[in-house]
């Protein structure tokens, strides 16, 4: 497995679990309440995934994306 897809399938794991203690310590779960918290837990998967590659990469645990190909090999 690569590991971007294990970041990717961890980040997705953070976002639910963050957001579902969010739902239980607010005490009532209406439908506002679960919107909210439902996108700023999406908001948080996001933001942790983009931090772990950064500390991963500062750490060296996985290489820096590879440049995009170039599409004209002439050049």
């Amino acid at each position: 497995m690569k590991p971007a897809v294990l970041l990717a399938l961890c980040s997705i794991a953070f976002a639910v679990l963050w957001t579902s203690g969010m739902l239980w310590s607010s005490g009532t779960i209406d439908l506002a309440n679960v919107i909210i918290l439902s996108v700023c837990g999406a908001f948080a998967g996001v933001a942790w995934y983009y931090a772990m590659r950064w500390v991963f990469q500062l750490v060296h645990l996985v290489r820096p994306p590879d440049p995009p190909a170039n599409p004209d090999p002439e050049r």
